[in-house]
Parts: structure tokens; sequence; C-alpha cells
């Protein structure tokens, strides 16, 4: 049991996650405004958005996921760094300036106003177990983070961490978070250049050197070149822009800090923080990754999920690890509270709200909010010990948001047609399914053939055939006048 890591670990969370959490609950409290859990007032200013959407959505996939990916692909790992840059610029130029120049509470209702009341319910009877399954990958990272730095089970560390992660948003909602992205985006980019460094002066040997002659002398020369190969630039690098763009570009995960922000400019002038911020986060993971693979350290740690938290154990100083550990674990929690928060947010809204008690208060929305975190919070933790490869499974529920997308942007810019999205929402969606499970993709020697191509192919094809041609379509959104807009 390494205390003094697990020390500083729980002192750093409990002083920025339950102080930063009661300060503002108690501000909240005295201002009294309506939406202030969900939607912060509709108040971030500009630093608020951007490193609020940075850490949002710098979870599992960016830190331990990216390490595990290192093991079989190497330094094209980056590329979800790469992507999440791309998706970033949809959502700060395009969908979150839409979503909230539109005025928006959800996504769900957004689709609401497009294609009518039943694609309201559909849409967020799928968005919110969507993002669930992002809340279950992140639990599993916060787990192995605690498992690195004190050496606990992994079932224990999922119950501490998912408790930090509950509390993260219950105290305070969105304001909360946003504030605690601020403190813990400092934090954790001056522990990531103190960890660079001590890697640089603390590997054994020759350090980098001997990580390179090691790679090739494995034959995988090409896990240095951030291209990779031709394969891993098909089938990964490249569906993984498509796939973080467009599920992030219309999910409530990627929204609800747009739908929070001051203003149309705050969200638009958000990028040059929120891009950098996020997107480059992806090249110390990778780094660190090549190095435990090249050093040994899959095979003594038995799977590529533990293998750098096993070599950053035993290579660096103690405090570097603490360092490390407490700032990986600021931003796995920032995205499990964001991913807690939007089920709930929809629950409470659309379903709730929409549907059971069109009259609830927003008092009483805040309250099943909450209700709804704790119970998402625990279930993720009971099933953080079922995952698959992060990286993998994340592209996979991210590619059920490319009809979503598709239909957004026709809904919005073109014509809505109820049917038209619904047919296409469920071909596409069974496809996604069929192509993954049924091993398609290998029975017809398409493995370069990610899903994200054939659900893009369908979804544009159908969505904008059917659009055309089925009986009941309306114009746009954009197309409408203010006073049409309104009726919606």
């Amino acid at each position: 049991m390494n205390w003094g890591i697990l020390a500083f670990v729980i002192i750093y969370e409990v002083l920025t996650v339950l102080v930063v959490g009661a300060i503002i609950a108690r501000k909240n409290k005295q201002a009294s405004e309506e939406g202030n859990f969900a939607f912060a007032g509709n108040g971030l200013p500009t630093a608020q958005v951007g490193v609020t959407l940075a850490l949002t959505m710098l979870g599992s996939a960016h830190i331990w996921g990216t390490c595990e990916n290192a093991a079989s692909m190497g330094a094209i790992a980056v590329w979800f760094g790469i992507g999440c840059t791309v998706m970033m610029i949809v959502i700060t130029q395009i969908t979150g300036p839409w979503v909230r120049k539109i005025g928006t509470a959800t996504i769900p209702d957004l689709f609401g106003k497009l294609f009518g009341s039943k694609m309201r319910i559909l849409t967020a009877c799928v968005m919110g177990p969507l993002v669930f399954g992002c809340l279950c990958l992140e639990t599993q990272c916060v787990a192995v983070t605690f498992v690195a730095c004190t050496g606990w089970p992994y079932m224990v560390g999922a119950i501490v961490g998912g408790a930090f992660g509950i509390f993260y948003v219950l105290l305070a909602g969105m304001k909360e978070v946003s504030w605690l992205n601020m403190i813990n985006a400092v934090f954790m980019y001056g522990a990531l250049i103190v960890a660079l460094i001590a890697m640089f002066v603390c590997l054994p040997g020759n350090g980098w050197a001997d990580v390179e002659q090691n790679i090739n002398a494995m034959g995988n020369g090409w896990m240095l070149d951030i291209f990779g190969n031709k394969d891993l630039i098909i089938s990964f690098a490249i569906p993984t822009i498509f796939c973080t763009s467009m599920f992030q570009g219309v999910s409530q995960m990627g929204l609800q800090t747009c739908i929070a922000a001051k203003d149309v400019k705050s969200v638009k002038k958000s990028i040059w923080l929120a891009g950098p911020v996020n997107g480059l986060f992806c090249i110390i993971p990778a780094l660190l990754g090549i190095a435990a693979l090249a050093l040994g350290y899959l095979s003594q740690a038995g799977s590529a999920m533990f293998m750098t938290p096993a070599m950053l154990l035993e290579v660096l100083p103690h405090w570097v690890v603490a360092l490390i550990c407490a700032s990986f674990l600021g931003a796995l929690l920032s995205t499990f509270a964001m991913t807690s928060l939007c089920p709930a947010t929809i629950f409470a809204y659309d379903l709730y709200g929409g549907l059971y008690k069109p009259e609830a208060s927003e008092k009483e929305k805040t309250r099943v909010m909450r209700i709804m975190i704790v119970i998402v919070g625990i279930l993720a933790i009971a099933l953080s010990s079922f995952q698959p490869a992060v990286v993998t499974t994340i592209n996979w529920i991210f590619t059920w948001g490319v009809p979503m997308f598709v239909m957004l942007v026709i809904g919005l810019c073109w014509k809505r047609n109820t049917k038209a999205a619904v047919i296409t929402y469920i071909v596409s969606w069974i496809a996604n399914v069929i192509w993954v499970t049924c091993g398609l993709m290998d029975k017809l020697e398409m493995t370069n053939f990610h899903q994200v191509y054939l659900c893009t192919i369908i979804s544009v094809a159908l969505g904008l055939i059917l659009t055309a041609v089925l009986p009941g379509s309306k114009p746009g959104y954009f197309r409408l006048s203010k006073e049409e807009r309104e009726a919606c």
C-alpha cells in the first residue's frame, strides 16, 4: 500500500471536490436562480466554457485508454486526441452555437422541436443510455487510477472513485463542474509536464533510446510513427474523427456546456481553450504506453490496461506518481460528473418533466436529477468490472450518434420529416449492431471498414432520400420565420 500517494490523492480530491462544491452550493442557494443546477444559470463565460468542454470530454479514452491502445498500435493512438480537436471545432463553431441560439434545454428537446414529441422521447431513451455507457468506461478508468496509486483491489478503487465522481457534480451541478475544471486543468498540465521530465530522467538504461531500440527489435518500428500504417489510418484514425465529431456534436454530453454558456460568442471563442487543452493531452499517455510496452510491462502486468500504471509505480518517484494520479483522477472525475449529469438531465427534463409531469418546477427537476446522478453512479460502479477495451467501445458507442447528427443537420437546414428520421435512426442502429456483433467485417474480409463508414453512408443516403420522397415534410427550422420557430 502506497500510503503517501494515497494520502496526497485523497486530500487533493477532498479539498477540491467537497470544498468547492459546498461553496458553490451555498451561493446557488442564495441566488435561487432557475436552471442553476443543470445549466449554471446559462451564465458560463468563455474561459469556463472552454475548460469545461475540454475536461468533461477528456476522460477514459484519453488517459488509460490511449495507454492501452499504444500496446497494439503505438504512436497512432495519438489520433484520438486529433479526432477530439476536430470534435471541438464542430461543437464550438457549428452545433454548439446552434443549440445556444435556439435556446433548447436538452438535445432530445431540440429533436422534439424539429420532428415532434415522439422523436423527443425516442432520442431521450437512446441518448441517455449511450452517455451512461461512457460513464461505465469512466468508472473503469477511475478504478484503474486508484489501483495504480494505492494497490487496492479493483472494486475498492471503483467504489471510492465513484463516490468522488458523484460528489463532483452532486452538490452544485454545472457550476461546480466548471469551477473544478478550472482548478484541475491548471494542476493537470503542471503535473504532466513534471511527469514528462521525470520520464526522461528516470527511465532505466539508456531511457528513450532503449525504448526505440526495443520497439524496433520487436519488428514494430512503425509503432514509433504517428501515421502508423495504412490499415490503422483507415480502421482507426479516420473513423475516430468521424465518431467523436458526430456523436459529441449532437450529444447532451457534448452540448450541455454550450447550453450553459452566457451567449453564442462565448461558445465560439471557447475553441482556443477547448481544442488545445483536450487535443494535446493524448501525446503524453501515448508516450507512456509505448515506453511501458517497450520495457516489458505488458507481460509483467498481465494486461494492456495495467501495464502503464505498473511502469509508473516501479520507475518514477512516488511524489511524481502522486501528481500523475491526482491529475488523471481530476480529469476522469470531470468526465464522470458530466456523464452522470447528462442522463440525469435528460431524465428530469425530457421524461419526468416532458412526459410524466410537464408542470414540474425547476426545484423538482433538480431533486430528480440529484437522485438520478446517485443511481447512475452506483450502477456504473457495479458494471465497471465488465468493460471491454476503452477506445474500441467508445467508438462503437459514438457511432450510434451518426444518424442523429445527420438528421439534425437535415432538419435544421433543409427539411423535417419525422418518418424519415425514425427510419434512418433505426436502420443505422441495426446496421451498427449487426456489423460489429455478428462479425460481418471478418466474414466479408472488410476488417478495415469501420462501422462508422457504414452508418454514415446509410444515414446520409436514407436521410436525404426519405426526406425528399416521403409525404409530410416541413421546411427546415432555419428556413422558418421567427414566429414559426417560436411555435415549434
